[in-house]
């Protein structure tokens, strides 16, 4: 059996459809998708989120509070199905709310507090700055060193690079005003500068406020050693124990996700990289990354059996 990295996408990957064929088939769903449905009602809708998961509007799956547990959803029950094929991870990683899907996958978290803390997190950022007064743009076409000349004198604004996402795709985040000053700039450098459709400046010191709730919740909750090393969005290096797992949790919504780093580290331990979760957008990053790593995503019943096979099948 090939050694297997499993990755899961975050937020931007949604996308209307996503988890139909898993919600409408897998007995082993149906208790994932009630407990999720349970959790998160409100009296202000009476549609459940696998509902919109399945029919939209996309303008409302992508809130942060129906698309953050609806990914983490769907990631989570096309991992157990790819256990019951046999097919386990030797390591595990996420990008940005992905990195929360890891820690379930690595049976750090229970399905039940992963969903909590989903809830909480996507909350707290959401809540830590005022709207409109912050935001995030993905910088196109140029070097880190360049775009980080760039952001030296709004360092106190604050701005600051949130992603490193695969050479050429950096996203910056920080305080409106200096943020258009800082694409401004970049423009004329020649950059090519994409403004982000979310609440706030996330992966930066704006996010101070959800650090400090995020600390309070991560004591509520039960964290045990991974079973699987763990890439950490912060490091791009491998964590298994729990109270270092714990300590992260608030320290990830302030720091910058490591993406090329932390795949470079997978491909020193891993055969195959699975993209497990709704779309191709991390498969894409990481072959920006490295061309020569052997990546393949898994976002509905088909895909994985084709990936099954290809595993199985004699060489």
């Amino acid at each position: 059996m090939k050694k297997i990295g499993i990755v899961f996408p975050g937020q931007g990957s949604q996308k209307v459809g996503m988890g139909q064929d898993l919600f409408e088939s897998l007995a082993s769903a149906k208790e994932k998708v009630s407990i999720t449905n349970a959790f998160l009602k409100t009296s202000s809708s009476k549609t459940s989120l696998t509902s919109l998961c399945i029919n939209g509007p996309q303008d409302s799956l992508t809130q942060t509070e129906n698309a953050q547990p609806g990914l983490f959803l769907v990631s989570a029950i096309l991992l157990d199905h790819l256990e019951h094929h046999g097919i386990y991870p030797t390591i595990v990683a996420g990008h940005s709310l992905g990195e929360l899907t890891a820690y379930y996958a690595s049976k750090v978290l229970s399905f039940k507090d992963a969903l909590c803390l989903i809830k909480e997190r996507g909350q707290a950022m959401a809540n830590a700055t005022e709207s409109g007064s912050s935001g995030m743009a993905a910088v196109l076409g140029q070097s880190i060193d360049t775009i980080q000349s760039i952001l030296t004198p709004y360092h106190d604004a604050p701005v600051t690079i949130a992603n490193i996402n695969c050479p050429g795709q950096i996203v910056i985040s920080g305080e409106i005003n200096a943020l258009n000053h800082v694409i401004t700039d970049l423009k004329t450098k020649g950059a090519k500068v994409i403004s982000l459709p979310v609440s706030g400046a996330f992966h930066s010191p704006l996010m101070t406020p959800a650090h400090r709730h995020l600390r309070s919740v991560v004591d509520t909750l039960s964290f045990s050693d991974a079973a699987y090393p763990i890439i950490l969005n912060r490091t791009g290096q491998p964590e298994s124990s729990a109270s270092s797992l714990k300590d992260n949790i608030p320290k990830h919504v302030i720091s910058s996700v490591q993406w090329i780093r932390s795949i470079q580290y997978m491909a020193t331990q891993c055969d195959l990289i699975i993209e497990c979760g709704s779309g191709k957008v991390l498969s894409g990053l990481i072959k920006k990354i490295d061309p020569e790593i052997r990546v393949v995503s898994v976002s509905n019943l088909e895909s994985i059996s084709t990936l099954v096979d290809a595993i199985l099948k004699p060489n």
